[in-house]
């Protein structure tokens, strides 16, 4: 092959085969990108995977630790193979040029569709053939070089068949193009030490070692390295220059690893008064006195206790002892919110900086985080869209100025707070599931809040449960008000996938329970002894005050009336102070609610409103204002009543004097009662004792129970129902002696046929979460041991932002806007900011600050209630060029001479009332249809 083309060598690899191409001063060769992606593979098998994620590989490629690093060496350095071919070197035409000048290599084939990763997975088993890899096996998918070669197909974050587009295999280029990929897989198996073909690769192992080799990939395209490499290669690329190279690129790929924040942080060896300021109570001293000193090995614990128990605590000092034991960089804590994940964030944070001996960043994972002012504070991220990662696809996946921010990169941290969506788009049929997968395997996975999701959601854990149990990854499932049929549907995904149990084992309530990954290893439980000083040590009797009202229908003199009947028990509040929360099922009801108590209440009393359709900066403000006043150490106000709907029930450390919630279901509304009396303080007189005022919505009778029209399907008539003949026969509930009775009798019950109409709606409730299983499975990837083609994990086309975790909440990002008189447009009413029509960036790209500036002003809406929205007029054009602008929703309200005006369509009128947030009324009832909020 000598004189294939301009810098080729006695072994055949033409340095004139570019790889890496914009904006860097000249092309960068193939090879020398091959071998930087191989060292860096390299650094993250010696320094990131955890031992659980370097066994699952090895036990499924049979063979040891030295060969299993070299073979992912080996496959991470054929990734970008397919960019030896006429379409992707013609991208560059001057470097093109060259090469055809050198006769050497034929003309382009084909329309120069075919994808670089797509051209790898098409000729590596071709080229994997003379390695010793069989390609003659009766099914195509138990092909060694069929699985090798969907790994690089795979490495821009899509598992693809082997078929590729019509007439792929001709733009592959034969000739010289065929020589030089042959050269090229010769050349880079030899430099990682000729590493011998495994018997096999079970698809847990691929899916770990495709998110090394994407990983790999991108930490060897940025840009200031790849600069920093143009001065270093070696002028030759024989077989001996190369190993020479690799050899000294174990020191730049271990530092990139380190710049990236991507290395093993070291803890302190500390006790638990040390990582809190107090002594643990009886459930922490249960985790840490019963389960701590017998823990040797993976498994999923579950947590269940009260609200306020110090369930949050008792996770991380948990998770401190599994990520010992296992090897784990650190943990993921995965809540319901965003809201609640912000929350969290501050104490996780608070917790990592006590622990970490050196660098451990916690990142914050949601779709907004970055406009989280504390988050923000500590890191720059500009989304702007200024890349750092030099790619010559036309994929935004790879733009991440710090790599450490954004959905992607975030839970590759060591530590890591988010809403659990984040978590479980890994096993969705998205892009980049597979980092996902390799992120999450090697820490110890949280999920707080684990009772707080329907069917569809739960089905969605389950999958990600079976994958973590196969991969031996720590977990930790937290509850208050969990039902015993979710909690054994849970840990039986886990131990399906870790090949041991059914062990069949009761959650208790309250306590713990720890099933490990292992086979032959007993369950461990917290002792009869402790949780009875857990029962104990905090037991709180909750009074019952069921209301029955009229849901905001009728006169307000009606002494059943929803409104009448606030103001009758918050007056205490009023009169002699004290602190109350009113939590309603929608926004709309906050809002009426909001109103009228504000409307009623002195001017002594502070009246503050939270829900979902703020701008996301007024909505921060608010929940910092509340947790700073009610909080643990709060600055406790006098009197102060907040309105609010469900953000409140979820992982909001808060403390009432007095509850008043709508009707929920059981779970919810012990959620609820959970934030009365939330910890030991001086109360006002009339609040000595904790009071739940339940406000039970009948008919017009006064006597049936009914379903509020504008609930809508908020919650299952089933639910409400139940939850409504449980609170007729009690008028008090002890927790947490009497929690899992109520949460079982209304989740789980032993027979409703005594009651037609409540039997009736059981089966529609039953047969709703059926369906939603049966959708959840649609969507879902297969578990690792159904998985028999990789390309089972990348079916659908779905881009994540569009793919659904929630049935029922899809939802987009709404920005107010305002249009005057004239036609100019501004971004508020009082005409101060204008709508920018460009960004102020010489090239008219917008900054991050401009970007930031947009979106704390915008606001969730569900996806329906935009439906027959014909907007006026569109965003500038120059929107559509920043990934986060393009998404806006534009909602446009006029500026009348008497302050700004309505949107209206389909017999809606929606308006931004800056006390009130979005408000969406129906004009034929004057009120919002019935839609779930935070």
């Amino acid at each position: 092959m000598e004189g294939v083309g301009l810098g080729v060598d006695h072994d055949g690899v033409d340095a004139g085969i570019w790889g890496k191409s914009s904006h860097l001063l000249r092309p960068y060769p193939l090879l020398w990108h091959l071998i930087d992606t191989a060292a860096v593979a390299g650094a993250l098998w010696d320094r990131y995977l955890a031992p659980n994620q370097r066994r699952v590989i090895t036990e499924e490629l049979a063979t040891d630790d030295s060969h299993a690093k070299s073979l992912i060496m080996f496959w991470a350095g054929l990734h970008d193979v397919g960019k030896a071919t006429p379409g992707f070197q013609k991208k560059d035409g001057s470097a093109f040029d060259a090469l055809r000048s050198a006769g050497s290599y034929e003309d382009v084939v084909g329309d120069g569709s075919l994808r670089h990763d797509t051209a790898g997975q098409l000729a590596m088993p071709g080229l994997l053939a003379p390695l010793g890899y069989p390609r003659l096996v009766r099914r195509v998918s138990d092909r060694l070089a069929y699985r090798v070669a969907q790994i690089v197909g795979g490495h821009h974050g899509r598992f693809q068949q082997t078929s590729g587009p019509h007439g792929g295999r001709l733009q592959l280029g034969e000739g010289g193009w065929s020589k030089q990929r042959a050269a090229l897989v010769r050349v880079v198996h030899e430099a990682v030490g000729s590493p011998e073909r495994p018997p096999a690769i079970g698809a847990a192992a691929s899916v770990l070692v495709t998110g090394v080799v994407i990983l790999a990939d991108w930490l060897a395209s940025q840009e200031h390295f790849l600069r920093q490499q143009s001065s270093r290669v070696p002028q030759y690329t024989g077989a001996e220059a190369v190993s020479t190279h690799l050899a000294v690129l174990s020191a730049p790929a271990a530092a990139l690893l380190d710049d990236a924040g991507l290395g093993s942080p070291s803890y302190r060896a500390l006790g638990f008064e040390d990582l809190f300021p107090h002594r643990p109570n009886a459930l922490q001293r249960s985790i840490i006195e019963e389960l701590l000193p017998v823990v040797d090995s993976p498994g999923l614990l579950v947590v269940t206790a009260a609200t306020g128990d110090g369930k949050t605590e008792a996770a991380l000092v948990a998770a401190k002892r599994l990520a010992e034991v296992c090897g784990a960089h650190g943990f993921f804590f995965a809540l319901p919110t965003m809201a609640t994940s912000d929350e969290m964030y501050r104490r996780v944070r608070a917790f990592a900086a006590r622990l970490a001996a050196g660098p451990a960043p916690v990142t914050l994972l949601h779709s907004m985080s970055w406009l989280n002012a504390e988050y923000e504070a500590r890191a720059v991220v500009d989304p702007g869209g200024a890349a750092e990662v030099v790619s010559d696809e036309p994929s935004g996946d790879v733009v991440a100025p710090e790599w450490l921010r954004g959905p992607k990169r975030g839970l590759l941290a060591p530590m890591a707070v988010g809403t659990v969506d984040q978590a479980l788009l890994a096993v969705l049929t998205t892009k980049h599931n597979a980092l996902r997968l390799l992120a999450l395997s090697g820490k110890v996975f949280v999920v707080d809040e684990a009772h707080a999701y329907d069917d569809f959601t739960t089905s969605l854990l389950c999958g990600l449960l079976n994958w973590l149990g196969a991969y031996g990854c720590p977990v930790v499932l937290l509850s208050a008000t969990l039902p015993s049929s979710q909690a054994a549907t849970l840990v039986g995904a886990y131990e399906e996938g870790a090949g041991v149990g059914p062990t069949n084992t009761p959650v208790p309530y309250p306590g713990w329970t720890f099933v490990p990954a292992i086979q032959g290893r007993d369950t461990v439980s917290i002792s009869p002894t402790m949780r009875e000083a857990l029962v104990s040590g905090r037991t709180v009797e909750f009074t019952l005050d069921v209301r029955p009202v009229r849901h905001l229908v009728g006169s307000e003199s009606d002494p059943a009336d929803r409104r009448a009947v606030v103001r009758q028990v918050l007056a205490p509040v009023v009169e002699q102070g004290g602190c109350a929360a009113v939590v309603c099922n929608t926004v709309n009801d906050a809002q009426q609610t909001y109103r009228v108590v504000r409307d009623w209440a002195s001017g002594g009393v502070d009246v503050v409103l939270l829900h979902s359709r703020f701008p996301a900066r007024r909505r921060e403000e608010i929940t910092t204002q509340i947790i700073g006043r009610l909080g643990k150490d709060g600055n406790r106000p006098r009197s102060m009543i907040v309105v609010a709907t469900q953000v409140l029930e979820q992982s909001l450390d808060l403390d009432f004097d007095l509850l008043v919630t709508d009707l929920a279901p059981m779970a919810q509304l012990l959620q609820r009662a959970g934030r009365c009396h939330r910890h030991r303080r001086t109360r006002p007189p009339w609040a000595a004792q904790p009071r739940v005022v339940v406000l039970d919505p009948r008919g017009p009778d006064g006597i049936e129970h009914v379903r509020p029209a504008a609930w809508g399907d908020v919650y299952a008539r089933y639910l409400l129902r139940a939850t409504h003949l449980r609170l007729a026969a009690t008028d008090r509930i002890a927790v947490p002696h009497a929690v899992q009775n109520q949460v079982e009798a209304v989740y789980s019950p032993q027979s409703v046929d005594h009651d037609p109409v409540l039997s009736a709606e059981y089966d529609e409730y039953r047969a709703e979460a059926m369906a939603l299983r049966g959708m959840a499975e649609l969507g879902v990837i297969p578990d690792p041991a159904q998985v028999a083609d990789l390309a089972a994990l990348s079916l659908t086309e779905t881009p994540e932002w569009r793919a659904s975790t929630r049935l029922g909440a899809e939802s987009e990002r709404v920005l107010c806007c305002y249009l005057d008189a004239g036609g100019r447009q501004w971004l508020d009413p009082e005409r101060r900011t204008l709508l920018p029509q460009r960004g102020a960036r010489p090239d008219g790209r917008f900054s991050s600050q401009e970007v930031r500036m947009i979106l704390q002003e915008t606001i969730p809406l569900r996806t329906d209630i935009l439906t027959g929205y014909d907007p006026p007029t569109t965003l500038p054009a120059s929107w559509s060029n920043n990934a986060w602008l393009k998404r806006l929703r534009p909602l446009w309200l006029p500026i009348l001479p008497d302050g700004p005006g309505s949107a209206a369509w389909a017999r809606r009128s929606v308006h931004l009332d800056p006390e009130l947030g979005l408000v969406v009324l129906s004009s034929s009832e004057g009120r919002q249809p019935g839609v779930v909020s935070e």
